[in-house]
């Protein structure tokens, strides 16, 4: 069915999407490989570093191929393809892993062909197509397409790990692929870049049919094009920012799982602990929205990065599920704000039209520092024997970048 035949506004249909998509993404990149790291390193005979160069790897990439690929999710067709060939080929990377036996193996997989997958879909889609088709409530529409993030902690640590105990690591693996390759390949068929191409306006705003016939006009807002964008003070604020929190959110949240289970509690309850973070996060996205709706994104988003550092050095002190799942809690409460406010933000600050091409932007570095993250974290757990040192490195990164963001004024008048 056409789009603009839909008995609702089709918007709501990419939401959707973003929304699978966005568990998919997360799931395929952190948590599902967080359960496997430890009987993949105990059978392969890897270190925590050797395991996590593959998602150096990975996020290199995929921050070197954004800027290029940016650009195709303003186009008409483009997000279509991405995301239907980027399907195929997760599918295929993680299906593949079955039958590593050296570490390069899982690094041209995991890494290579994973990354390049990934540019096709997850949180690429809630970020550069939702806010196209959404002004008004972009806040809320975001909000509830980056739920999926939360569906990720919340399915993925549970099931990957009922897997193992049931077939092993790689069959886990083989399974694992199938699933997420066949549910991204079926959601690449709904997406659409933006309204317009159907003839519809953002928010589902009068056609222009009815404008033609005198119904109140749509007012665009105002975008910037990538070299009106890197011209901001706005731009470069942000970029450190959001490269901080790559580095503290990463690193720490790959980690969680394994820094549990050596801290006394078993794999069974580790992923419950993260379970209850999944739900939470997901549940409170369009509660964030919807608050970035009525105040500054700005605001919010410093208050949730400063208040995601206390959080850590917290973190690091559980030992019994009495604490732990209060702890957990509160993550997924403040922690799920992040990924919603951090597009609102962007989008607020830059406009839709070309929100592909500048969103590009921030990936190369971010990214960088995101696959930094789990290797840093892993050299110093090699090094320490322990997590004290990468958790509070990852607190001192939340915590600057909330400060960053603070200063990150509007880049011009809306």
């Amino acid at each position: 069915m056409r789009p603009e035949r839909w008995p609702f506004f089709y918007g709501w249909v990419i939401v959707g999407a973003a929304f699978v998509a966005s568990g998919i993404g997360s799931g395929a990149a952190i948590w599902g490989p967080s359960v496997l790291l430890l009987p993949m390193t105990e059978d392969l005979g890897w270190s925590r570093a050797e395991f996590f160069s593959a998602f150096l790897v990975r996020e290199l990439l995929i921050g070197l191929a954004a800027p290029l690929v940016g650009p195709f999710y303003d186009s008409k067709r483009g997000p279509r393809i991405l995301a239907l060939v980027g399907a195929v080929l997760l599918g295929l990377s993680m299906v593949l892993i079955r039958h590593v036996t050296e570490l390069w193996q899982f690094i041209a997989l995991f890494g290579v062909l994973g990354g390049v997958a990934e540019l096709g879909g997850g949180f690429f889609i809630s970020q550069a197509l939702v806010p196209k088709w959404f002004v008004r409530k972009r806040g809320r529409a975001l909000g509830i397409s980056v739920m999926g993030a939360g569906l990720g902690a919340l399915l993925f640590p549970t099931g990957v790990s009922a897997l193992i105990e049931a077939v092993g690591w790689r069959d886990a693996w083989l399974w694992f692929g199938v699933a997420v390759g066949s549910i991204a390949f079926l959601l690449g068929l709904f997406l659409r870049t933006k309204p317009e191409d159907s003839g519809m306006l953002p928010d589902g705003g009068p056609s222009r049919e009815a404008l033609s016939h005198g119904a109140a006009p749509f007012v665009e807002e105002r975008s910037l094009t990538r070299r009106e964008a890197v011209r901001t003070p706005a731009f470069w604020l942000l970029l450190a920012a959001f490269s901080l929190v790559g580095l503290g959110i990463t690193g720490f949240q790959s980690n969680w799982h394994p820094f549990l289970v050596e801290t006394g509690f078993t794999p069974g309850q580790a992923a419950a602990g993260i379970a209850v973070y999944g739900l939470l996060s997901g549940i409170v996205r369009p509660g964030w929205g919807l608050l970035g709706e009525r105040f500054p994104a700005r605001y919010l988003l410093g208050g949730v990065s400063i208040s995601t550092a206390v959080l850590i050095a917290i973190f690091l002190n559980v030992r019994t599920m009495e604490v732990l799942l209060p702890v957990m809690f509160m993550a997924g409460v403040i922690m799920g704000g992040y990924l919603i406010l951090r597009a609102l933000l962007t989008a607020n600050y830059f406009g839709r039209t070309y929100l592909g091409a500048v969103n590009s932007l921030f990936r190369p570095i971010v990214m960088g520092t995101g696959a930094a993250g789990p290797l840093l974290f892993g050299a110093l757990y090699d090094l320490e024997g322990g997590y004290t040192l990468a958790f509070l490195a990852a607190a001192l990164a939340w915590g600057a970048a909330g400060v960053i963001v603070l200063l990150a004024k509007p880049p011009h008048t809306r």
